[in-house]
């Protein structure tokens, strides 16, 4: 299983990987919960899918005008992209 950001993982499977995002509850058997978000045949797919969704998340809260919208699907796209080469939000993987 590979964390990418937030809550939402890469569950390698037979055929490539399953997106799943982590309900934050635990099942009958005390392992995390997660529901599928979708399918994908290699990892740049899930990428690809992974910023769809969040932004499609984020873009359904309000009303926003075209550059705003814009705005929010590059901020994504810079996020993910800091998670691809190890940073985040606060630094780096390494705490720096």
């Amino acid at each position: 299983m590979i964390h990418l950001i937030k809550n939402y993982y890469a569950i390698p499977n037979n055929m490539g990987f399953t997106l799943a995002v982590d309900k934050g509850r635990k099942n009958q058997d005390g392992t995390n919960a997660y529901d599928t978000i979708g399918y994908c045949g290699s990892f740049e797919e899930v990428i690809f899918l992974l910023r769809r969704k969040i932004v499609d998340r984020r873009l359904k809260s309000g009303l926003y005008e075209l550059s705003e919208a814009l705005d929010m699907i590059r901020e994504t796209s810079e996020e993910i992209r800091l998670a691809i080469n190890g940073k985040t939000e606060e630094g780096n993987a390494n705490g720096s």
